[in-house]
């Protein structure tokens, strides 16, 4: 069953208020929910394609016809049926807007898989750990997890702020997976 809009949306103020950066909350938004990448960017920020089109003609207000949401519909929906490509510079403004690189905007396969070089895990692990860190899934929830227990540490007083046991509990579980392969 998809997920409500508003939901992704939540998740994505929610995982920017544990320190995320945008480029890591929209590549967990395309994993989890299977979008394209510029729908996940576009999330990520918690914009409609309105504002994502009103943020766009306030950056660059004499470049051209000013935007609109069903520019941004036309460009996300790229390459399927109904779709426009944008072009080189758009992609460039785009990643500005979004604060990511501009391939980080495109969809497809990373051919990175196919280097000899490359660990098995897409050189995203340390020598001889099996965490797949940075790969998302299990590892980030379980580190989302221990970073919303330990929030309060920093918060104000009178917040409940949860025993040394607990906190050593969860970080034991998050680092347990992390373990060097034996």
């Amino acid at each position: 069953m998809p997920v409500a809009v508003a939901h992704i949306r939540a998740e994505a103020r929610r995982l920017r208020a544990l320190g995320w950066s945008y480029r890591r909350i929209a590549h967990r938004l395309k994993a989890r929910h299977r979008l394209g990448a510029l729908v996940a960017f576009r999330l990520a920020h918690g914009w409609t394609q309105e504002e994502a089109a009103r943020r766009w003609n306030e950056r660059w207000p004499e470049r051209g016809p000013a935007k609109t949401g069903k520019t941004w519909s036309y460009w996300e929906s790229w390459p399927g049926k109904g779709g426009r490509a944008p072009s080189a510079t758009v992609l460039a403004r785009l990643a500005e807007l979004y604060l990511c690189r501009p391939g980080d905007l495109l969809d497809g396969p990373d051919f990175g898989q196919l280097d000899p070089g490359a660990d098995s895990a897409g050189d995203r692990t340390i020598a001889g750990c099996s965490c797949g860190a940075g790969a998302g899934g299990d590892d980030d929830d379980r580190l989302a997890g221990l970073l919303s227990m330990t929030a309060p540490l920093a918060a104000p007083a009178g917040r409940d702020i949860p025993s040394a046991t607990a906190i050593e509990a969860r970080l034991a579980e998050f680092v347990t997976g992390w373990a060097p392969a034996a």
